[in-house]
């Protein structure tokens, strides 16, 4: 830095130079001192933070670094179906090798690769060795497939298969279960058994037109089946059934729904029920007809010139007003012509309406008897019947049915 000289002259050196006995004055004057620069300072620790932002994320960014894979489990000494199903848990692809060694279990995993607590993304492969005996395979996974396809797989693993068929929600043929279980060990050309699905069994759809709501369930529920309630405004009585899908008689399979229509009796008529005219119709036609009304019907034999299985005659009559829940008698003509002998059916357990058709349908008339009981599970339900199922009867001569009448609703 260079110092600034200042002369300072006197008014007489500023006339004439300077003589003897004169002076001159000087003054050395120096400048302040200068300010630090700072911003060398502030360019080199942004370069620092920068640095260290820097450091951070290339330390901790999800790269697939070990710190964010899964790891390999540890399935050494574990059965072969067992590691298969921990590795495939967490999302590796499982490579089975066979190793024949004695004193070791069969099936058993002797070792893994890669080793337990590697990280391996998902998807990776794991290769275990697993024991062998010197005739044994390992058995493959079959279940899911149709059992065309599990005899080949089991073929050319060199071992035989065997069914068992039964009924199912699966669809029919596919394999349900096997023994022994895939990733199994087992001899060559032993036998694995395939439990195969036949489809789901199917029964026989019950009439329920004129039960309560209860008992149009229950009885549901005892075949199998599964029931939607829709609740409607009808003539019927209040929680009567009056229709049905599928119709009285068809088959379905278990496990199925069966839709009934319940009255909310929003209908119905101010001074009660009319009776249908079901006179000229078959047996089964008029039951329908008087029990879709919310009536009750028993029919009898009678000796006429129309038609076997034709109402003669009805009482009250067709177009009365009763009250709901009234009985309605139907006579039942038993035709010309001589009567052949007939099996009974036994409808013991059964709705009292499924078991009226059942026996109309056999081609017989029906009556029902109430008949006290203290289990509500019976009630509604058919206790016995005279003639007993089983036996043999006059086509048209009637079939009493005893049913359950107690606490709780009835049919």
């Amino acid at each position: 830095m260079f110092r600034r000289r200042r002369r300072q002259v006197t008014e007489e050196t500023a006339v004439a130079p300077p003589a003897r006995g004169r002076y001159v004055h000087e003054e050395v004057v120096t400048p302040p001192p200068r300010r630090p620069l700072l911003w060398p300072w502030l360019v080199l620790l942004l370069g620092l933070v920068i640095a260290g932002i820097a450091a951070a994320y290339f330390l901790t960014r999800d790269d697939g670094s070990s710190a964010t894979k899964p790891h390999v489990p540890a399935v050494v000494g574990l059965s072969t179906a067992v590691a298969t199903q921990q590795l495939g848990q967490r999302g590796y692809a499982t490579i089975v090798r066979g190793q024949v060694v004695s004193g070791a279990r069969l099936g058993t995993v002797l070792s893994q690769t890669p080793p337990p607590g590697t990280a391996l993304d998902s998807g990776g492969q794991v290769t275990i060795v697993v024991a062998h005996g010197p005739s044994t395979v390992d058995v493959p996974n079959v279940v899911g497939l149709p059992v065309d396809q599990a005899f080949v797989r089991l073929q050319a693993a060199g071992l035989k298969g065997q069914t068992v068929k039964v009924a199912s929600a699966q669809p029919k043929d596919r394999v349900i279960r096997q023994a022994p279980a895939g990733g199994s060990q087992a001899k060559k050309s032993s036998t694995v058994v395939l439990t195969v699905s036949k489809g789901p069994s199917s029964a026989r759809v019950p009439a329920l037109r004129g039960l309560t709501q209860a008992s149009a369930t229950a009885t549901l529920s005892r075949l199998g089946f599964r029931v939607s309630v829709s609740q409607v405004p009808a003539a019927q009585p209040k929680g009567i059934v009056f229709s049905q899908a599928p119709a009285p008689g068809s088959k379905a399979p278990k496990g199925s729904i069966v839709g009934i229509n319940v009255s909310t009796g929003g209908k119905s008529a101010a001074g009660g029920v009319v009776v249908p005219k079901v006179v000229g119709l078959s047996q089964g036609e008029a039951v329908d007809r008087i029990e879709q009304v919310g009536l009750t019907v028993d029919s009898f034999p009678v000796a006429s010139q129309q038609p076997r299985g034709t109402v003669a005659s009805e009482r009250p009559a067709g177009g009365t007003q009763v009250a709901p829940r009234s009985k309605v008698r139907i006579n039942v003509s038993l035709g010309p012509g001589p009567r052949e002998q007939r099996d009974v059916p036994d409808v013991v357990g059964q709705a009292e309406s499924a078991a009226r058709h059942a026996l109309i349908q056999a081609g017989f008339t029906v009556r029902s008897v109430d008949q006290p009981t203290s289990d509500p599970g019976e009630n509604g339900l058919v206790i016995k019947q005279k003639p007993v199922g089983g036996g043999q009867a006059s086509v048209g001569s009637q079939v009493a049915i005893y049913v359950g009448r107690g606490p709780g609703p009835s049919g």
